[in-house]
């Protein structure tokens, strides 16, 4: 079976959002293997299949959304292309998907500190992410910040320019 691919979220098969057990999907109907059960919605759903959200169809049946926020980007193609199209990932509090070049960039998965200095760009995405309004504090980023701890990095990619971005999310 042939996977599907998502511009915004490259490593879904590797991303904890994915369930991977055998159910029926609440849009389509058909029994499948691999599911996400996260979406923002009214309804009680908890089994939506990759090809539902990748062609919009659970977000149109259910009036719903797959990331919770997001930064601006010019473009309401792109928008609805993040919010109807592509699952989001999971963090400690609600996901935010970050932009660069007035585009949305790449959910690549979690890093720690560990993550980020074993792919050499440590310093240039702390550096950038303390300068965000919301941002906690370098000294407890470099402290807390674990891969799976309760102070998370999420690690996004620029696909225009190939910068890294870093968010930030403890419990």
């Amino acid at each position: 079976m042939e996977r599907i691919q998502f511009k915004y979220h490259p490593n879904i098969y590797d991303d904890d959002i994915l369930v991977r057990k055998t159910d029926i999907c609440q849009c389509c109907g058909k029994q499948v293997n691999e599911y996400i059960e996260h979406l923002y919605t009214a309804e009680e759903v908890d089994c939506i299949c990759l090809q539902c959200v990748s062609n919009g169809m659970a977000a149109k049946k259910f009036d719903a959304e797959f990331v919770s926020y997001a930064d601006h980007v010019s473009d309401p193609e792109k928008w609805d292309e993040l919010f109807h199209r592509t699952p989001g990932y999971l963090g400690w509090q609600d996901d935010y998907w970050l932009a660069c070049c007035d585009d949305y960039c790449q959910y690549l998965g979690r890093v720690g500190i560990a993550e980020l200095d074993k792919l050499g760009i440590k310093d240039e995405v702390l550096r950038e992410y303390v300068q965000r309004d919301d941002a906690y504090s370098l000294e407890d980023v470099e402290k807390y910040l674990y891969k799976d701890g309760d102070m998370s990095g999420y690690l996004f990619k620029c696909i225009h320019c190939g910068k890294y971005h870093l968010w930030v999310d403890a419990n």
